[in-house]
C-alpha cells in the first residue's frame, strides 16, 4: 500500500474509533443500574398512644400535689397551673367555702391512686386522657377524672370530674399500650352525636317526662336526687305562694370531651351550668338550705327570692349507631358556686 493510501485511510480509522467510543458510552449508559427511589416509611394504621402509663402516673401525681397544696392553704391561686375548665371553677368555689366554714368537709375527695386509665392516640391538640380512681376513704363512689393538654408546650391539667353512680358499670376501652381514639363532638358514628347527647340530657333534666328525649335515657340517681329536692322546695314554698325552678344549660365555652370505647361507642363527658330559683310572695323569706349555700351566702340579708348557680359535669356512655341500647349516664358532679337574692 502506498504512502498516499495509508494516509487516506487514517481519517476513516479515526472516525471508526470515535464511533466505537461513542457506542461504548451509549452502551454503558444503557446498562447502568437505575438509582433506587426512596420509599416513605409506612405509617401505622392506628396512631400510638401519646402517653405511657408511667407518664400518666406523673400527671396524676402532679395534679394531686397541686390539689393538696391549694387545699392546705385554702388558696385557689395554687390551682391555676394544674386545673382548668369546670374543675378549676368547682375547686375554687369549694376552697372558698372551706375557708368560710373553717373546715374542708365539703371539698370533694379526688384520689390520685387509680384503677384504670384511658390514654389518647390524638396526634394534635388538645389531648385528653381519663382515669378512674380507687374508692375514696369516705367510701363514696370512685371518681372519673378528665385531664387535658391544651398545646404541645402545655402541661396536662385536670379539666373535670364526676362521682360515678353506685354500681355503675363502665364500658370497656382499648388497653393503655394501644391507646384510644378521641371522638369529635359531632361524630355521627354513634347513636347520637356527643354534643347532642349532652343537649338531650339537659332537656330531660329540665322538663322530665315531657321531654321528647325522655325515652332515650333510663332513670338515674341524679334525676332522682333532683326530683326529691324539687319536691321539698315546692312543699316548703307552697304556703307562701312560691315557685321553684331548676334549669340546665350545656356550657357553650366547653365542648364535650369524648373517647372511643371498645365496642365502637363513646364515653362522653360534658360541662353544664344550672340555675336554681326559689321565690315566694312579698314579705316571705327564702333562706339558703345547704351548708355550701350558707357559706356562699355569708352575711347577705335573705329576701323572698333565692338564686343558686351551679357548675355541672356529666359523664355518659353513648352506644354505636344502630345499637338497641340507650344512652346511659354514668355519673355527675353538681356543685353550687354562686348565690344571690335577685
Amino acid at each position: 500500500m502506498s504512502t498516499t493510501q495509508r494516509t487516506a485511510l487514517r481519517p476513516h480509522r479515526a472516525r471508526l474509533g470515535a464511533v466505537a467510543s461513542a457506542a461504548a458510552v451509549v452502551l454503558l449508559a444503557g446498562c447502568a443500574a437505575p438509582l433506587p427511589t426512596p420509599e416513605p416509611d409506612e405509617s401505622p394504621a392506628t396512631p400510638p398512644p401519646v402517653l405511657d402509663e408511667g407518664q400518666e402516673a406523673e400527671v396524676l401525681a402532679a395534679v394531686g400535689a397541686a390539689l393538696e397544696e391549694a387545699g392546705a392553704a385554702n388558696d385557689p391561686a395554687l390551682l391555676e397551673d394544674r386545673l382548668t375548665g369546670p374543675a378549676l371553677a368547682i375547686r375554687t368555689s369549694q376552697l372558698q367555702v372551706a375557708k368560710t366554714r373553717g373546715d374542708a368537709e365539703l371539698v370533694t375527695e379526688l384520689p390520685t391512686e387509680v384503677q384504670q386509665v384511658v390514654i389518647p392516640t390524638t396526634q394534635t391538640w388538645p389531648r385528653t386522657s381519663y382515669a378512674v380512681s380507687v374508692q375514696p376513704e369516705s367510701l363514696q363512689s370512685p371518681r372519673l377524672t378528665v385531664y387535658e393538654q391544651a398545646g404541645p408546650r402545655e402541661q396536662y391539667e385536670l379539666w373535670g370530674w364526676v362521682r360515678l353512680f353506685p354500681s355503675t358499670t363502665l364500658p370497656s376501652f382499648a388497653a393503655p399500650t394501644l391507646g384510644s381514639e378521641a371522638v369529635a363532638p359531632d361524630d355521627d358514628s354513634l347513636l347520637v352525636t356527643p354534643a347532642d347527647a349532652l343537649a338531650q340530657y339537659a332537656d330531660v333534666l329540665n322538663v322530665g317526662a315531657s321531654s321528647s328525649f325522655a325515652g332515650s335515657f333510663p332513670d338515674d340517681p341524679f334525676r332522682t336526687l333532683l326530683a326529691e329536692r324539687a319536691k321539698l322546695w315546692n312543699d316548703a314554698l307552697a304556703p307562701a305562694a312560691g315557685t321553684y325552678s331548676l334549669t340546665f344549660t350545656p356550657n357553650p365555652d366547653e365542648p364535650v370531651r369524648a373517647v372511643r370505647t371498645a365496642d365502637g361507642g363513646a364515653l362522653v363527658v360534658g360541662a353544664m351550668t344550672s340555675a336554681e330559683t326559689m321565690s315566694a310572695e312579698e314579705g316571705a323569706v327564702v333562706p339558703p338550705s345547704t351548708e355550701t349555700e350558707k357559706a356562699l351566702f355569708g352575711s347577705t340579708q335573705a329576701t323572698n327570692v333565692l338564686k343558686v348557680g351551679y357548675v355541672d359535669v356529666v359523664a355518659m356512655y353513648v352506644p354505636p349507631a344502630g345499637s338497641e341500647e340507650q344512652v346511659r349516664v354514668l355519673g355527675t358532679e353538681h356543685i353550687a358556686t354562686s348565690i344571690a337574692t335577685s
